[in-house]
């Protein structure tokens, strides 16, 4: 009946994304698909404006063979009033649980499709497309890292500051679709990074954070926890090192790591 239900649904609206590509010259080799936070803005991550070196951009960092796509969540209206761009609706202020699980169902259903596009791209390629992403984008990506990531067959995750998602915060279905990724032998070995801040105490609190990722430790070898302090939530470019760390180490062997300084 669900299946059947999935299949009547109208197709999802297409996300309006900004991408970083190779240079003209250089092949795509790899993409990672990156989700911006709550009230975040997804052309700052590739505006010339930026300081902090993102791998997607020209300067030490970049891969050369790296295509990034920065996804823009829609605006919402949150109940206590603000409408600001988010990945879903909160169940209130400083709760960081679902409270209208359509809006986020639209969303990840907008960011699969984007997901398959990019695959497609890369000539089918699952194992090159990385998802990751940012405060609630961390959160969301990793939802949907969790419920389709075996499926899609994607090389990997990588976020900060976010959280494990489960059905207790109002990701419905997330509990189950954990179980099937914990039996699943490839994906499980590939790269799930997660950045926290271990004083983060409003945002996204360390002690949620924390409790959230024991059902993957000692069950997923591919598991990394950087654990950072002094800053807060704000991890500001913490993220982008993080990023470049992840696929500097991950990105295909044929994928240029830097370029020339």
């Amino acid at each position: 009946a669900a299946a059947a239900a999935a299949a009547g649904s109208p197709p999802p609206r297409p996300l309006r994304a900004f991408s970083a590509s190779p240079a003209v010259g250089r092949k795509h080799r790899c993409t990672l698909v990156y989700l911006h936070g709550f009230c975040g803005n997804a052309h700052e991550y590739v505006s010339r404006d930026c300081d902090w070196g993102y791998p997607w951009l020209p300067g030490q960092h970049h891969v050369q063979g790296l295509r990034g796509v920065l996804p823009m969540a829609p605006r919402m209206q949150q109940p206590w009033g603000e409408t600001r761009r988010s990945w879903y609706i909160y169940k209130g202020l400083q709760r960081n649980g679902i409270g209208d699980h359509d809006t986020l169902e639209n969303s990840r259903r907008s960011v699969v499709e984007l997901l398959r596009r990019e695959i497609a791209r890369l000539g089918g390629r699952g194992d090159r497309c990385f998802l990751g992403g940012l405060s609630q984008g961390c959160t969301v990506a990793l939802d949907i890292y969790l419920r389709h990531g075996p499926e899609l067959g994607l090389g990997g995750f990588v976020g900060s500051v976010g959280f494990v998602p489960s059905d207790s915060m109002g990701f419905k279905g997330v509990d189950q679709a954990l179980l099937k990724f914990l039996e699943d032998p490839v994906q499980i070995t590939r790269p799930l990074w997660l950045q926290c801040a271990t004083d983060d105490g409003s945002d996204v609190p360390w002690n949620l954070v924390k409790t959230s990722v024991r059902p993957l430790e000692g069950r997923v070898p591919g598991l990394l926890v950087n654990k950072v302090r002094g800053r807060g939530h704000c991890v500001d470019d913490w993220e982008a090192r993080w990023l470049c760390d992840f696929i500097s180490k991950y990105a295909p062997g044929d994928a240029s790591t830097a370029s020339p300084p």
